[in-house]
């Protein structure tokens, strides 16, 4: 590996010290971009090179470079605690079906969590997708018992009290169950949990009330909170989590389940995924409990993964787009107006799997402007991509799905990989400029 340092370095010494060079412009810059993919890699160490991305646009893009500043304050802290401290360091990423499968998340999260100057403070927003007949995370498995049926906020015909996820699932039998058990995943062992949040509308009297399945000696406490969730702290870490259900009034006649979150009691960084297929932006404004769940999870830093669906339709309304990702920015700052903000933009996609998408242009143009206009960061994906009709060539090499809208499994590790990189290397900045040596 040095070697190739060495060798990328003395090109570039050698290219850079002879002005003489007959390039023509299109061609100046083409090795100018070759030259920034090869420094770039050297930074990312041993990653697989694919020809399709545009290694020299990861990067976090921010008009203000103060907009990430309170995260990384976090992160900083998190790096220089003393051990007994046990600080936190939390992150929720929210979209659509590209988080739901949480390839790219998963990604992101492993990564945060294996770098020792981090840790792992546990798994993390979780629910039972299997239980309301969709697909599951592949890192823990649900299961459960009586009757359970599924209210989405991206289904007009439904009506529900949605948190977070977006998602809920409802039982009417009392004797219901629903388990969430982690399952090593990538020759990744799964997080211990010693602590447990169970999301539901808990001032609701005409709903069952939650309870842990688990034996009485290993549960320390339990407490409700007004936030809409029930805290169980564990004396020993388990390795699953059984909720049953307490009929105690003749007026409770139902249980709504809004999400699981699985914690550990250690410090680290907690990274929530929250994501439903076919989410656009303004199906999480009908999300009666966001902002009430936000103030639960107090995040350092939210990541909004939206755009997809949005740009999908011939007719793409991108004002409303815009303005609805306003209105999510501005429920974040009401919770905490320091929370840092990072918006991604959507892939590059075919609609029908033939028509290329002009849309998609549209929404980074617009989540463009919203970096400019609302102090928030921007990682460019489509950019990284290459842009418009990239997909086609993703698809090629075995990065993109035959539907030219979702990554492959390599694709969303590689996206992940990515976007891990851009927000190091940002923050190694700004330990550079604010904690200098």
């Amino acid at each position: 590996m040095m070697k190739i340092k060495k060798r990328v370095i003395w090109f570039l010494i050698i290219i850079l010290s002879i002005p003489t060079l007959a390039f023509c412009q299109d061609d100046l810059q083409e090795k100018t971009k070759n030259l920034e993919d090869s420094i770039r890699l050297m930074l990312y160490k041993e990653r697989p090179y694919f020809e399709v991305v545009n290694y020299g646009a990861n990067r976090i893009q921010m008009k203000d470079s103060s907009s990430l500043d309170y995260f990384f304050e976090k992160l900083y802290a998190l790096q220089t605690q003393k051990k007994e401290e046990k600080k936190q360091v939390k992150i929720l990423h929210m979209g659509d079906s590209h988080i739901q499968a949480d390839f790219f998340t998963g990604k992101v999260r492993r990564l945060f969590q294996e770098d020792k100057r981090f840790g792992d403070a546990g798994r993390g927003f979780t629910f039972p997708y299997s239980a309301a007949k969709t697909n599951n995370p592949f890192d823990y498995k649900t299961r459960y018992t009586g009757s359970w049926t599924s209210q989405k906020m991206v289904s007009n015909k439904d009506q529900s009290q949605w948190g977070i996820s977006g998602i809920n699932v409802e039982t009417t039998n009392p004797k219901s169950t629903i388990t969430l058990e982690p399952i090593e995943y990538n020759e990744r062992k799964p997080s211990k949990i010693e602590k447990v949040r169970i999301y539901y509308p808990i001032l609701n009297e005409e709903l069952f009330e939650a309870v842990i399945i688990a034996p009485t000696n290993e549960i320390k406490s339990q407490k409700m909170h007004l936030d809409g969730y029930l805290e169980v702290i564990f004396s020993v870490p388990q390795t699953s989590i059984s909720i049953g259900l307490d009929k105690t009034d003749d007026i409770q006649t139902h249980f709504i389940l809004q999400g699981v979150s699985l914690e550990t009691n250690d410090g680290g960084i907690l990274y929530h995924a929250v994501g439903i297929n076919g989410a656009e932006t303004r199906h999480y404004l009908r999300c009666e409990d966001f902002e009430t769940q936000l103030r639960s999870v107090q995040p350092d830093l939210v990541v909004i993964s939206l755009g997809t669906n949005d740009a999908y339709p011939s007719r793409f309304d991108d004002t409303a787009f815009k303005g609805n990702l306003i209105k999510i920015i501005e429920q974040v700052r009401n919770i905490n107006p320091n929370t840092s903000i990072l918006l991604t933009s959507p892939n590059d996609t075919y609609r029908y799997k033939k028509y290329a998408n002009y849309n998609t242009q549209k929404a980074e143009e617009r989540l463009q402007e919203l970096m400019r206009e609302k102090s928030v960061a921007l990682w460019n994906f489509y950019q990284i991509m290459g842009g418009f009709k990239s997909i086609i060539d993703w698809h090629k090499v075995g990065l993109g799905q035959y539907d030219k809208i979702h990554l492959s499994q390599t694709g969303y590790n590689l996206q992940g990989d990515l976007f891990y990189e851009a927000i190091n290397e940002q923050y190694q900045k700004w330990i550079d400029k604010n904690r200098p040596k």
